[in-house]
């Protein structure tokens, strides 16, 4: 995989006072994607490098009349209210994100959190919850859903309980294992309970090339990757720490 380096992007009004951070994970040579704003819209091919955030904040305010608009939408008012991360992995290969909670802490932003790109179709997940004072959910697998290229759908896939069925630190949370809050470093534990997002893609590129990551990552869903998700993550904080 291309070498990590930090990037900066533009953000759309709504969100631009609240950005955290833009991860690029794929070298220059390699992305032959030009757009770095989370608002603007693009297409894709497979390797091309492709800009999203993660907004954090109340589940509420992800809604306007009823409607959840995305976080890009002005009417939203999210600019000083949500903190947001952005992301730049390389299109269909299966990423592992994370933000340090070490100088972020979901439960105080709200404890929800949506992923969202683009502006004309803006696309967005439903809000998934990621702590309070009670429990913190790390591990989560989000899928970008891609027709001819362009972005159409991001979706959370539930977790699997039964990794931490018995342990007595961790609960069954919106079908997701959490670990008590009071465990976290900072928090009065030992820990580390930063958020991380086992990432994928599926559906079709700007060439109609199938993407398979999502594939890959569902084949390897049938086993218990709890463990190795967290070892992974504890293997990676320190790298990305620098970033926040």
């Amino acid at each position: 995989m291309a070498a990590t380096s930090p990037r900066r992007a533009s953000v759309a009004a709504a969100v631009a006072t609240a950005v955290l951070l833009l991860l690029a994970s794929v070298a220059a040579g390699d992305d032959r994607n030009g757009v770095y704003d989370p608002c603007a819209d693009t297409t894709v091919g497979r390797g091309d490098g492709f800009t999203f955030g993660v907004a954090f904040t109340g589940r509420d305010a992800f809604f306007s009349g009823g409607v959840q608009l995305s976080p890009c939408d002005s009417r939203l008012g999210l600019a000083n209210r949500a903190q947001v991360a952005l992301f730049r992995p390389q299109v269909d290969e299966i990423s592992l994100l994370t933000i340090n909670s070490s100088s972020f802490d979901p439960s105080s932003s709200g404890g929800y959190m949506v992923a969202f790109a683009g502006r004309k179709y803006a696309a967005r997940s439903a809000p998934v919850f990621v702590g309070n004072s009670s429990y913190t959910v790390t591990s989560f697998t989000l899928v970008l859903e891609f027709q001819k290229g362009r972005l159409e759908n991001l979706f959370w896939k539930d977790g699997d309980c039964k990794s931490c069925s018995g342990r007595a630190d961790f609960a069954c949370v919106d079908k997701s294992c959490a670990v008590k809050t009071t465990s976290c470093k900072g928090k009065g534990g030992q820990a580390d309970c930063s958020p991380g997002i086992q990432l994928a893609f599926s559906g079709t590129d700007k060439h109609e090339d199938v993407l398979n990551s999502w594939y890959e990552v569902s084949k390897l869903r049938q086993y218990s990757l709890f463990g190795l998700f967290s070892n992974l993550k504890d293997s990676l904080a320190s790298q990305f720490s620098s970033f926040f």
